[in-house]
Protein backbone atom coordinates (compact mmCIF):
# COMPACT_ATOMS: atom_id res chain seq x y z
CA UNK A 1 0.00 0.00 0.00
CA UNK A 2 1.06 3.43 -0.58
CA UNK A 3 1.60 5.36 2.46
CA UNK A 4 0.26 8.20 0.90
CA UNK A 5 -2.62 6.49 0.54
CA UNK A 6 -2.88 5.48 4.72
CA UNK A 7 -5.90 7.96 6.40
CA UNK A 8 -4.77 10.30 9.16
CA UNK A 9 -6.69 12.15 11.61
CA UNK A 10 -7.16 15.40 11.33
CA UNK A 11 -5.06 17.83 13.52
CA UNK A 12 -6.35 17.95 17.14
CA UNK A 13 -8.73 20.71 17.48
CA UNK A 14 -8.82 22.67 21.25
CA UNK A 15 -12.39 24.37 20.46
CA UNK A 16 -15.73 22.97 21.61
CA UNK A 17 -17.40 20.32 20.09
CA UNK A 18 -20.54 21.05 17.60
CA UNK A 19 -23.80 20.88 19.47
CA UNK A 20 -24.73 17.50 17.22
CA UNK A 21 -21.19 16.06 18.86
CA UNK A 22 -20.90 17.21 22.21
CA UNK A 23 -23.25 16.75 25.26
CA UNK A 24 -23.53 20.83 25.83
CA UNK A 25 -22.46 20.49 30.11
CA UNK A 26 -21.89 23.67 31.67
CA UNK A 27 -21.44 22.21 35.16
CA UNK A 28 -17.95 22.09 36.29
CA UNK A 29 -18.23 18.02 36.72
CA UNK A 30 -18.56 17.43 32.85
CA UNK A 31 -17.85 20.62 31.28
CA UNK A 32 -14.91 18.31 29.94
CA UNK A 33 -17.49 16.31 27.52
CA UNK A 34 -17.56 19.83 25.56
CA UNK A 35 -14.23 19.32 23.97
CA UNK A 36 -12.56 16.54 21.43
CA UNK A 37 -11.64 13.74 24.28
CA UNK A 38 -7.42 13.64 24.22
CA UNK A 39 -7.30 17.30 23.82
CA UNK A 40 -5.52 19.77 26.29
CA UNK A 41 -8.34 21.42 27.05
CA UNK A 42 -10.55 18.42 27.63
CA UNK A 43 -7.27 16.92 29.88
CA UNK A 44 -7.20 20.10 32.26
CA UNK A 45 -11.54 20.26 32.67
CA UNK A 46 -11.33 16.38 33.40
CA UNK A 47 -8.20 16.70 36.18
CA UNK A 48 -10.12 19.93 37.71
CA UNK A 49 -13.23 17.91 37.89
CA UNK A 50 -11.61 14.46 39.60
CA UNK A 51 -9.15 16.23 41.62
CA UNK A 52 -12.26 18.36 43.01
CA UNK A 53 -13.97 15.33 43.82
CA UNK A 54 -10.85 13.58 45.61
CA UNK A 55 -10.21 16.38 47.76
CA UNK A 56 -13.89 16.67 48.95
CA UNK A 57 -13.87 12.94 49.56
CA UNK A 58 -10.29 13.54 51.45
CA UNK A 59 -11.66 15.92 53.81
CA UNK A 60 -14.87 13.99 54.72
CA UNK A 61 -13.16 11.54 55.86
CA UNK A 62 -10.74 13.44 57.54
CA UNK A 63 -13.67 14.78 59.59
CA UNK A 64 -15.39 11.61 59.97
CA UNK A 65 -11.95 10.47 61.34
CA UNK A 66 -11.89 13.19 63.52
CA UNK A 67 -15.03 13.04 64.97
CA UNK A 68 -14.98 9.29 65.66
CA UNK A 69 -11.29 10.00 67.27
CA UNK A 70 -9.68 6.65 65.07
CA UNK A 71 -6.09 6.22 64.78
CA UNK A 72 -4.54 8.89 62.75
CA UNK A 73 -1.67 6.05 62.29
CA UNK A 74 -4.38 4.02 60.37
CA UNK A 75 -5.27 7.07 58.19
CA UNK A 76 -2.34 8.06 57.25
CA UNK A 77 -1.21 4.82 56.15
CA UNK A 78 -5.06 4.18 54.36
CA UNK A 79 -5.49 7.56 52.84
CA UNK A 80 -2.45 9.05 51.49
CA UNK A 81 -1.87 5.81 49.18
CA UNK A 82 -5.22 5.83 47.95
CA UNK A 83 -5.44 9.02 47.26
CA UNK A 84 -1.90 9.87 45.39
CA UNK A 85 -2.53 6.30 43.25
CA UNK A 86 -6.51 7.43 42.43
CA UNK A 87 -4.31 11.29 41.49
CA UNK A 88 -2.29 8.62 39.41
CA UNK A 89 -4.28 6.79 37.48
CA UNK A 90 -6.80 10.32 36.62
CA UNK A 91 -3.60 11.88 34.96
CA UNK A 92 -0.67 9.95 34.13
CA UNK A 93 -2.32 7.68 31.36
CA UNK A 94 -4.74 10.87 29.77
CA UNK A 95 -1.39 12.67 29.42
CA UNK A 96 0.23 10.45 27.48
CA UNK A 97 -3.46 9.74 25.28
CA UNK A 98 -2.91 13.46 24.73
CA UNK A 99 0.41 13.33 23.79
CA UNK A 100 -0.04 10.51 20.97
CA UNK A 101 -3.35 12.51 19.61
CA UNK A 102 -0.89 15.13 19.00
CA UNK A 103 0.96 13.68 16.90
CA UNK A 104 -1.65 12.75 14.74
CA UNK A 105 -0.41 9.13 13.81
CA UNK A 106 -2.72 7.41 11.12
CA UNK A 107 -5.98 5.95 12.59
CA UNK A 108 -5.31 2.67 13.44
CA UNK A 109 -2.00 3.11 15.13
CA UNK A 110 -3.45 5.87 17.23
CA UNK A 111 -5.91 3.40 18.47
CA UNK A 112 -2.72 0.78 19.47
CA UNK A 113 -1.00 3.63 21.30
CA UNK A 114 -4.11 4.82 23.04
CA UNK A 115 -4.75 1.67 24.46
CA UNK A 116 -0.71 0.91 25.26
CA UNK A 117 -0.68 4.33 26.94
CA UNK A 118 -3.97 3.96 29.66
CA UNK A 119 -2.21 0.68 30.03
CA UNK A 120 0.98 2.15 31.06
CA UNK A 121 -0.81 4.46 33.62
CA UNK A 122 -2.59 2.07 35.11
CA UNK A 123 0.51 -0.10 35.72
CA UNK A 124 2.01 3.40 36.94
CA UNK A 125 -0.37 3.94 38.94
CA UNK A 126 -0.44 0.80 40.53
CA UNK A 127 3.54 0.96 41.62
CA UNK A 128 2.76 4.14 42.54
CA UNK A 129 -0.05 2.61 45.40
CA UNK A 130 2.44 0.31 46.08
CA UNK A 131 5.58 2.54 46.69
CA UNK A 132 3.60 5.14 49.04
CA UNK A 133 2.05 2.72 50.84
CA UNK A 134 5.13 1.16 51.89
CA UNK A 135 6.98 4.27 52.47
CA UNK A 136 4.19 5.37 54.84
CA UNK A 137 4.29 2.25 57.00
CA UNK A 138 7.96 2.76 56.64
CA UNK A 139 7.73 5.80 58.00
CA UNK A 140 4.80 5.43 60.62
CA UNK A 141 5.36 2.04 61.66
CA UNK A 142 9.61 1.83 61.15
CA UNK A 143 8.38 -1.30 58.94
CA UNK A 144 7.37 -1.10 55.19
CA UNK A 145 5.77 -4.99 55.94
CA UNK A 146 3.78 -3.93 58.76
CA UNK A 147 0.36 -5.55 58.50
CA UNK A 148 -2.63 -3.26 59.45
CA UNK A 149 -5.52 -5.26 59.16
CA UNK A 150 -4.38 -8.13 60.79
CA UNK A 151 -3.02 -6.56 63.60
CA UNK A 152 -6.21 -4.84 64.29
CA UNK A 153 -7.58 -7.97 63.99
CA UNK A 154 -5.61 -9.82 66.26
CA UNK A 155 -6.53 -6.69 68.77
CA UNK A 156 -9.75 -7.43 68.73
CA UNK A 157 -9.51 -11.22 68.95
CA UNK A 158 -7.32 -10.99 72.49
CA UNK A 159 -9.99 -8.42 73.63
CA UNK A 160 -12.81 -10.55 73.08
CA UNK A 161 -11.27 -14.18 74.42
CA UNK A 162 -12.17 -15.13 78.30
CA UNK A 163 -8.84 -15.89 80.00
CA UNK A 164 -8.11 -19.13 80.76
CA UNK A 165 -7.93 -18.58 84.64
CA UNK A 166 -11.38 -17.67 84.06
CA UNK A 167 -13.05 -20.29 82.76
CA UNK A 168 -11.00 -22.76 84.89
CA UNK A 169 -12.31 -21.00 88.34
CA UNK A 170 -15.94 -20.49 86.39
CA UNK A 171 -15.48 -24.64 86.17
CA UNK A 172 -14.37 -25.31 89.76
CA UNK A 173 -17.32 -23.33 91.01
CA UNK A 174 -19.48 -25.51 89.12
CA UNK A 175 -17.88 -28.48 90.41
CA UNK A 176 -18.79 -28.44 93.88
CA UNK A 177 -21.70 -29.05 96.15
CA UNK A 178 -22.45 -27.60 99.40
CA UNK A 179 -21.81 -29.37 102.42
CA UNK A 180 -25.17 -30.09 103.52
CA UNK A 181 -26.63 -31.88 101.16
CA UNK A 182 -26.69 -35.66 102.39
CA UNK A 183 -25.20 -38.30 100.50
CA UNK A 184 -28.71 -40.25 99.55
CA UNK A 185 -29.62 -37.09 98.05
CA UNK A 186 -26.33 -36.99 95.39
CA UNK A 187 -26.61 -40.35 94.45
CA UNK A 188 -30.03 -39.68 93.40
CA UNK A 189 -29.54 -36.77 92.08
CA UNK A 190 -26.89 -38.79 90.06
CA UNK A 191 -28.94 -41.60 89.25
CA UNK A 192 -31.68 -38.57 87.88
CA UNK A 193 -29.50 -37.58 85.71
CA UNK A 194 -28.40 -40.43 84.17
CA UNK A 195 -32.13 -41.60 83.39
CA UNK A 196 -32.53 -38.12 82.32
CA UNK A 197 -29.82 -38.67 79.63
CA UNK A 198 -30.80 -41.94 78.99
CA UNK A 199 -34.50 -40.54 78.04
CA UNK A 200 -33.28 -37.51 76.18
CA UNK A 201 -30.41 -38.90 74.15
CA UNK A 202 -31.09 -38.86 70.47
CA UNK A 203 -29.65 -41.18 67.81
CA UNK A 204 -26.46 -39.60 66.16
CA UNK A 205 -26.67 -38.31 62.81
CA UNK A 206 -24.49 -38.83 59.56
CA UNK A 207 -23.34 -35.21 58.51
CA UNK A 208 -23.69 -34.64 55.07
CA UNK A 209 -20.41 -34.28 53.13
CA UNK A 210 -19.47 -31.36 51.40
CA UNK A 211 -19.46 -29.92 48.09
CA UNK A 212 -16.05 -28.72 47.74
CA UNK A 213 -16.74 -27.51 43.63
CA UNK A 214 -19.66 -25.76 44.85
CA UNK A 215 -18.00 -24.18 47.77
CA UNK A 216 -15.45 -22.62 45.57
CA UNK A 217 -18.01 -21.45 42.95
CA UNK A 218 -19.78 -19.61 45.43
CA UNK A 219 -16.43 -18.34 46.58
CA UNK A 220 -15.52 -17.31 43.30
CA UNK A 221 -19.32 -15.83 42.64
CA UNK A 222 -18.96 -13.93 46.07
CA UNK A 223 -15.32 -12.42 44.32
CA UNK A 224 -16.31 -11.28 41.44
CA UNK A 225 -19.70 -9.40 42.74
CA UNK A 226 -17.62 -8.08 45.56
CA UNK A 227 -14.34 -6.79 42.82
CA UNK A 228 -16.99 -5.56 40.52
CA UNK A 229 -17.71 -1.61 41.97
CA UNK A 230 -14.16 -1.46 42.32
CA UNK A 231 -12.82 -2.46 39.08
CA UNK A 232 -15.77 -0.27 37.71
CA UNK A 233 -14.06 2.66 39.31
CA UNK A 234 -10.54 1.79 38.56
CA UNK A 235 -12.06 1.64 34.47
CA UNK A 236 -14.07 4.97 34.95
CA UNK A 237 -11.15 6.65 36.61
CA UNK A 238 -8.61 5.44 33.92
CA UNK A 239 -10.37 6.68 31.30
CA UNK A 240 -11.54 3.31 29.99
CA UNK A 241 -14.83 4.81 29.31
CA UNK A 242 -12.96 7.84 27.49
CA UNK A 243 -11.64 5.54 24.95
CA UNK A 244 -15.02 3.93 23.61
CA UNK A 245 -16.35 7.33 24.04
CA UNK A 246 -13.06 8.83 21.98
CA UNK A 247 -13.73 6.52 18.98
CA UNK A 248 -17.93 7.28 19.33
CA UNK A 249 -17.13 10.79 19.09
CA UNK A 250 -14.88 10.54 16.19
CA UNK A 251 -16.57 8.67 14.13
CA UNK A 252 -19.75 11.22 14.62
CA UNK A 253 -17.50 14.00 14.15
CA UNK A 254 -16.14 13.13 10.70
CA UNK A 255 -19.94 12.33 9.94
CA UNK A 256 -20.37 16.18 10.78
CA UNK A 257 -17.21 17.37 8.85
CA UNK A 258 -18.63 15.61 6.19
CA UNK A 259 -21.66 16.94 6.09
CA UNK A 260 -20.26 20.90 6.83
CA UNK A 261 -18.08 20.45 3.78
CA UNK A 262 -20.99 19.43 1.49
CA UNK A 263 -22.56 22.24 2.45
CA UNK A 264 -20.43 24.34 1.96
CA UNK A 265 -19.54 23.13 -1.37
CA UNK A 266 -22.77 23.47 -2.02
CA UNK A 267 -23.29 26.62 -1.19
CA UNK A 268 -20.20 27.23 -3.32
CA UNK A 269 -21.36 25.99 -6.43
CA UNK A 270 -24.87 27.62 -6.09
CA UNK A 271 -22.55 31.05 -5.41
CA UNK A 272 -20.35 30.09 -8.81
CA UNK A 273 -23.33 29.37 -10.83
CA UNK A 274 -25.25 32.47 -9.51
CA UNK A 275 -21.97 34.61 -10.61
CA UNK A 276 -21.91 32.98 -14.36
CA UNK A 277 -25.75 33.43 -14.90
CA UNK A 278 -25.49 37.38 -13.69
CA UNK A 279 -22.26 37.39 -15.90
CA UNK A 280 -24.34 35.80 -18.33
CA UNK A 281 -27.33 38.32 -18.13
CA UNK A 282 -24.44 41.25 -18.65
CA UNK A 283 -22.71 39.99 -21.62
CA UNK A 284 -25.62 38.84 -23.84
CA UNK A 285 -27.35 42.06 -24.13
CA UNK A 286 -24.06 43.71 -24.80
CA UNK A 287 -23.45 40.58 -27.87
CA UNK A 288 -27.18 40.77 -29.32
CA UNK A 289 -26.84 44.77 -29.65
CA UNK A 290 -23.41 44.49 -31.10
CA UNK A 291 -25.21 41.35 -33.75
CA UNK A 292 -28.33 43.75 -34.51
CA UNK A 293 -26.11 46.80 -35.00
CA UNK A 294 -23.91 44.80 -37.40
CA UNK A 295 -27.07 42.90 -39.15
CA UNK A 296 -28.39 47.01 -39.62
CA UNK A 297 -25.34 48.31 -41.17
CA UNK A 298 -24.76 45.10 -43.54
CA UNK A 299 -28.37 45.18 -44.92
CA UNK A 300 -27.60 48.28 -47.18
CA UNK A 301 -24.46 47.39 -48.40
CA UNK A 302 -24.57 43.38 -47.69
CA UNK A 303 -28.06 41.83 -47.58
CA UNK A 304 -26.57 38.03 -47.97
CA UNK A 305 -24.46 38.79 -45.61
CA UNK A 306 -27.15 40.37 -42.86
CA UNK A 307 -29.14 37.41 -43.91
CA UNK A 308 -26.69 35.27 -43.07
CA UNK A 309 -25.60 36.74 -39.36
CA UNK A 310 -29.26 36.51 -38.51
CA UNK A 311 -29.30 32.80 -39.66
CA UNK A 312 -26.39 31.89 -37.39
CA UNK A 313 -28.12 33.99 -34.60
CA UNK A 314 -30.67 32.23 -34.91
CA UNK A 315 -29.09 28.96 -34.75
CA UNK A 316 -26.66 30.31 -31.87
CA UNK A 317 -30.15 31.18 -29.36
CA UNK A 318 -31.53 27.89 -30.43
CA UNK A 319 -28.43 26.08 -28.50
CA UNK A 320 -27.72 28.57 -26.08
CA UNK A 321 -31.09 29.41 -24.80
CA UNK A 322 -32.49 26.42 -22.95
CA UNK A 323 -28.74 26.20 -21.41
CA UNK A 324 -28.89 29.63 -19.94
CA UNK A 325 -32.63 28.73 -18.60
CA UNK A 326 -31.74 25.39 -16.94
CA UNK A 327 -27.91 27.40 -15.65
CA UNK A 328 -29.41 27.72 -12.10
CA UNK A 329 -30.35 24.13 -11.52
CA UNK A 330 -28.71 21.67 -14.16
CA UNK A 331 -25.31 20.11 -12.53
CA UNK A 332 -24.29 19.29 -15.97
CA UNK A 333 -24.65 19.48 -19.64
CA UNK A 334 -23.32 17.85 -22.70
CA UNK A 335 -20.25 17.60 -24.52
CA UNK A 336 -22.34 17.77 -27.82
CA UNK A 337 -24.62 20.47 -27.03
CA UNK A 338 -21.63 23.06 -25.74
CA UNK A 339 -19.83 22.25 -29.16
CA UNK A 340 -22.79 23.02 -31.42
CA UNK A 341 -23.71 26.12 -29.73
CA UNK A 342 -19.63 26.66 -30.34
CA UNK A 343 -19.99 26.29 -33.61
CA UNK A 344 -23.13 28.31 -34.01
CA UNK A 345 -21.56 31.57 -32.18
CA UNK A 346 -18.33 30.93 -34.22
CA UNK A 347 -20.45 31.06 -37.29
CA UNK A 348 -21.91 34.14 -36.57
CA UNK A 349 -18.98 35.76 -35.63
CA UNK A 350 -17.21 34.96 -38.96
CA UNK A 351 -20.75 36.25 -40.57
CA UNK A 352 -19.66 39.62 -38.51
CA UNK A 353 -15.88 39.31 -39.41
CA UNK A 354 -14.96 37.51 -42.50
CA UNK A 355 -11.36 37.29 -42.05
CA UNK A 356 -12.21 34.93 -38.95
CA UNK A 357 -12.09 31.26 -39.89
CA UNK A 358 -12.52 28.43 -37.65
CA UNK A 359 -12.81 24.48 -36.69
CA UNK A 360 -14.75 22.41 -34.04
CA UNK A 361 -13.55 18.75 -33.67
CA UNK A 362 -13.82 16.21 -31.15
CA UNK A 363 -12.43 12.57 -30.22
CA UNK A 364 -15.93 11.99 -28.75
CA UNK A 365 -19.56 11.81 -29.83
CA UNK A 366 -20.44 13.06 -26.53
CA UNK A 367 -19.59 13.32 -22.80
CA UNK A 368 -20.86 15.26 -19.84
CA UNK A 369 -19.58 18.87 -19.38
CA UNK A 370 -20.52 21.77 -17.67
CA UNK A 371 -22.85 24.23 -19.17
CA UNK A 372 -22.13 27.41 -20.85
CA UNK A 373 -18.24 27.02 -20.10
CA UNK A 374 -16.79 26.04 -23.44
CA UNK A 375 -19.12 29.38 -24.88
CA UNK A 376 -17.14 31.67 -22.40
CA UNK A 377 -14.20 30.35 -23.40
CA UNK A 378 -14.49 30.97 -26.98
CA UNK A 379 -16.02 34.31 -26.13
CA UNK A 380 -13.19 35.10 -24.41
CA UNK A 381 -11.14 34.24 -27.53
CA UNK A 382 -12.65 36.35 -30.18
CA UNK A 383 -13.08 39.58 -27.84
CA UNK A 384 -9.43 39.73 -26.47
CA UNK A 385 -7.61 37.97 -29.43
CA UNK A 386 -9.20 37.78 -32.49
CA UNK A 387 -11.07 41.50 -32.73
CA UNK A 388 -8.51 43.38 -31.55
CA UNK A 389 -5.98 41.97 -34.06
CA UNK A 390 -5.47 43.04 -38.03
CA UNK A 391 -5.83 40.35 -40.71
CA UNK A 392 -6.22 36.55 -40.91
CA UNK A 393 -7.35 34.87 -37.72
CA UNK A 394 -8.04 31.37 -36.89
CA UNK A 395 -9.95 29.90 -33.61
CA UNK A 396 -9.69 25.86 -33.51
CA UNK A 397 -12.05 24.08 -30.71
CA UNK A 398 -10.82 20.53 -29.67
CA UNK A 399 -12.09 17.97 -27.25
CA UNK A 400 -9.91 14.56 -26.52
CA UNK A 401 -9.98 12.27 -23.74
CA UNK A 402 -6.45 11.11 -22.22
CA UNK A 403 -5.44 8.65 -19.28
CA UNK A 404 -4.36 10.48 -16.39
CA UNK A 405 -3.10 7.74 -14.28
CA UNK A 406 -5.92 5.41 -13.29
CA UNK A 407 -8.77 7.84 -14.51
CA UNK A 408 -9.97 9.11 -17.37
CA UNK A 409 -9.80 13.05 -18.41
CA UNK A 410 -11.78 14.73 -20.91
CA UNK A 411 -10.06 17.89 -22.28
CA UNK A 412 -11.57 21.11 -24.20
CA UNK A 413 -9.45 23.11 -25.60
CA UNK A 414 -9.82 26.65 -27.30
CA UNK A 415 -6.72 27.86 -29.24
CA UNK A 416 -6.59 31.12 -31.27
CA UNK A 417 -3.78 32.97 -33.31
CA UNK A 418 -4.84 36.27 -32.31
CA UNK A 419 -3.01 38.87 -30.49
CA UNK A 420 -2.27 36.53 -27.30
CA UNK A 421 -0.71 37.96 -23.99
CA UNK A 422 3.16 37.55 -24.31
CA UNK A 423 3.56 34.47 -21.66
CA UNK A 424 2.16 32.58 -19.78
CA UNK A 425 -1.31 33.46 -17.13
CA UNK A 426 -3.51 31.79 -14.94
CA UNK A 427 -6.10 34.39 -15.77
CA UNK A 428 -7.14 37.39 -13.23
CA UNK A 429 -10.82 38.18 -15.28
CA UNK A 430 -14.50 37.89 -13.56
CA UNK A 431 -15.62 35.15 -16.26
CA UNK A 432 -12.49 32.74 -15.68
CA UNK A 433 -12.38 33.77 -12.02
CA UNK A 434 -16.46 32.27 -12.41
CA UNK A 435 -15.47 29.75 -14.73
CA UNK A 436 -12.55 28.45 -11.93
CA UNK A 437 -14.95 28.52 -9.07
CA UNK A 438 -17.51 26.56 -11.20
CA UNK A 439 -14.87 23.42 -11.63
CA UNK A 440 -13.83 23.38 -8.06
CA UNK A 441 -17.23 23.14 -6.85
CA UNK A 442 -17.66 20.09 -8.91
CA UNK A 443 -15.11 18.51 -9.06
CA UNK A 444 -12.71 19.90 -6.69
CA UNK A 445 -9.27 19.50 -7.36
CA UNK A 446 -9.90 16.57 -10.09
CA UNK A 447 -10.98 19.76 -12.65
CA UNK A 448 -8.42 22.91 -13.64
CA UNK A 449 -8.65 25.62 -16.24
CA UNK A 450 -5.58 26.69 -17.92
CA UNK A 451 -4.19 29.82 -20.62
CA UNK A 452 -0.97 29.59 -22.25
CA UNK A 453 0.42 31.46 -24.65
CA UNK A 454 1.28 29.57 -28.12
CA UNK A 455 4.43 30.10 -29.53
CA UNK A 456 2.97 31.09 -32.92
CA UNK A 457 1.00 33.56 -31.37
CA UNK A 458 -2.15 33.59 -29.65
CA UNK A 459 -3.43 31.45 -26.48
CA UNK A 460 -4.63 28.23 -25.75
CA UNK A 461 -7.32 27.54 -22.96
CA UNK A 462 -7.93 24.20 -21.83
CA UNK A 463 -10.71 22.76 -19.59
CA UNK A 464 -9.51 19.63 -18.29
CA UNK A 465 -12.73 17.62 -16.18
CA UNK A 466 -13.01 13.78 -15.34
CA UNK A 467 -14.30 11.99 -18.37
CA UNK A 468 -18.03 11.07 -17.37
CA UNK A 469 -20.17 9.53 -19.94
Amino acid sequence: MNPSSIPTQPAMSEQALPSEVSIQSDTWLNRYRNFPVFSKTWFRYRTVAFVGVYIFIAALVTVIAAVTKGDWKVYAVTMVPVMLAALSLTTVGQAMAVWVRQKNFASRKETILLCVALLSGVAISYGVAQATDNLAKFVIYGDANYKVVSKNKKSNADHQQPSASATADAASASAQTPASVPAETSAASSTKSEANSASVAKPETKEKPVDNDSVKLDKLIQLIIGSFPIAFLIIYTASGFDLWFFFRQRKRLAEALRQQELKRAQDARREAELRLSVLVAQVEPHFLFNTLAGVRSAILTEPLRATAIVDHLVDYLRSTIPQMRGDGTSEQGRLAKQLEAARAYLGLMQARIPRLSYSVESELKDAAFPPLLLISLVENAIKHGIEPKIGPVHVAVNARYFDDGDEEKLEVSVSDNGVGFGGTTSGSGIGLANIRERLESMYGDKAKLTLKARPEGGVIASIVIPLIA
